[in-house]
């Protein structure tokens, strides 16, 4: 894909401005979390030959498409930033902001599924691999109490919790819908007995983690949020970079969980996170 260089100049810009964002963020910012890998064209042919149900595929960017994408196809909608980020955020170099923002994506569907660039599918799936009876499918997976160390990643999800803490009742919402997280069937015995655990240990605080993997959503469920959250979700969308205060689209996926939206499922039978320079 084009390198996009002058979105990468007007980066260093902000980079190089003493940008306390960019340093706060620390690893997550990192130069590799802005390269191309040559990976992308496998990721299309993937969704074509293993999804081929899919109704519509947005691909967000900064402007930037590859020169092998076939933009006449009918299931494909470019998006750039500008097309849904509200003004202030831009430019970003953030992905939080680039995802908390998608339900302002012109004619996205209710439901619609999250990709990031380097997940792909690698074997048939069918519709309700994602959805089911209406309701997004999302591998519930409660954290047990722990320090869950000073990665960028952890630090969100710690984030993610208390504003599900102070935003919905949630020990009440989880004992209404305790069989969806205790589904044994659906969960596994061990992950089903490890939520109760959790839940019977943290009471208000879910620590909900969903893997490196794709998540479904509801587009109200981000409407909802923004709604509760202003400030929460415009502090996140505000900052350029990466930052240990921020947010992420796991924010959904556990509000939906709370609120029982939901169709149980097992992280370990969806897929797998393989980190290149281990494999």
């Amino acid at each position: 894909m084009a390198r996009a260089p002058a979105w990468l100049a007007q980066r260093r810009k902000y980079e190089n401005g003493g940008s306390a964002q960019a340093r706060a963020g620390g690893e997550a910012n990192a130069e590799c979390r802005y390269r191309d890998n040559g990976l992308l064209r496998y990721w299309f042919r993937a969704v074509e030959r293993f999804a081929p149900w899919v109704n519509r595929v947005f691909f967000v960017t900064c402007g930037q498409k590859p020169e092998w994408l076939d933009e006449s196809n009918p299931k494909l909608r470019l998006v750039n930033h500008a097309d849904y980020i509200p003004a202030g955020y831009l430019p970003t170099f953030h992905s939080n902001t680039i995802e908390l923002n998608f339900h302002r994506i012109p004619d996205l569907s209710e439901r619609f599924v999250l990709f990031n660039d380097d997940m792909f599918l690698l074997r048939p799936v069918a519709p309700d691999f994602f959805f089911r009876r209406g309701l997004p499918v999302i591998p519930c997976d409660l954290g047990m109490p722990r320090w869950l160390g000073c990665s960028n990643i952890s630090r969100i999800v710690l984030n993610n919790s208390g504003i599900l803490k102070w935003s919905l009742d949630v020990e009440r919402l989880v004992r209404k819908n305790i069989f969806k997280f205790a589904d044994v069937r659906a969960l596994g015995f061990a992950r089903a007995a490890k939520n109760i655990l959790s839940f019977a240990v943290n009471r208000v605080v879910i620590q909900g983690t969903f893997g490196h993997l794709p998540l479904s959503h509801l587009k109200s469920t981000f409407e909802e949020i923004w709604k509760a959250q202003p400030g929460v979700m415009e502090r996140t969308s505000a900052n350029r970079f990466r930052t240990d205060d921020c947010v992420n689209h796991w924010l959904a996926s556990s509000w939906n969980m709370v609120s029982g939206r939901f169709c149980p499922a097992n992280e370990k039978r969806r897929g797998e996170f393989l980190l290149l320079d281990e494999k």
